[in-house]
């Protein structure tokens, strides 16, 4: 970890957090300390690791919009900020306090918890009416400031060469790289090409990912068993 620039006690710390959480289990043998993913932690980085790779948005779309309107009492105020942070992260965007859209039908009923469901969402699917446009509503998603990042991305990783770095270097600039990019895709509703800007970057950046994350890979790959083993220092 320290090659990742993560030290002993930060570690320790996330592994606390994520425990308690829910999202890994702690067990012990001996002094030793080991830690493994729940079902919950497996489920969430199996979502991360889709959306990272291959998204979920099709190619085609038919011009339907998913509509959610969800309304929280003020005193549910921590349910309600993991409510909007589930729908962020489904690819919804929020026109204002309750109402979110996405493009396409949505099935809200694996996007949220049986919990977060209890406030009765109402949820509607179809085309938006006059004087409603389709970019009424892609105004809901804050893509100006999301294509400044991506283009961050591209000034960051351009250029930058695999080949150059030794393995336990090409390891960590993976490493460096994936989480950067998963950052970016949690940010990313991957709305339909049809709507949105022209000459987008994310889709630029999208191809340098997938270059540099397979070319890394290659060179990492002397390494990799080791570095999983515990072998390295």
């Amino acid at each position: 970890m320290k090659r990742l620039g993560v030290g002993e006690t930060a570690a320790r710390s996330v592994l606390q957090r994520m425990t308690a959480k829910g999202f890994v289990d702690r067990s012990k043998q001996g002094r030793k300390t080991f830690y493994s993913l729940t079902d919950t932690g497996s489920q969430i980085l199996g979502e991360g690791g889709r959306k990272m790779f291959t998204g979920w948005q099709s190619d085609s779309w038919d011009g339907a919009w998913t509509m959610v309107r969800i309304q929280v009492p003020e005193t549910r105020r921590s349910l309600r900020q993991k409510i909007w942070t589930q729908l962020s992260w489904a690819g919804f965007g929020q026109v204002d306090g309750g109402t979110w859209v996405a493009p396409g039908s949505r099935e809200l009923m694996s996007v949220l918890d049986a919990e977060q469901l209890e406030v009765s969402p109402i949820v509607i699917c179809g085309r938006p009416q006059p004087p409603t446009t389709d970019d009424n509503l892609v105004a809901a998603f804050e893509l100006d400031a999301l294509a400044a990042e991506y283009s961050a991305f591209g000034v960051r990783w351009q250029g930058f060469a695999p080949e150059a770095e030794s393995p336990m270097e090409a390891l960590v600039a993976r490493v460096k790289l994936q989480c950067e990019w998963l950052g970016l895709t949690r940010l990313d509703p991957q709305l339909p090409d049809v709507l949105l800007p022209q000459n987008w970057p994310g889709t630029t950046q999208a191809q340098l990912f997938v270059d540099l994350n397979q070319r890394l890979g290659e060179r990492e790959a002397p390494v990799l068993d080791d570095f999983f083993a515990g072998a390295l220092e």
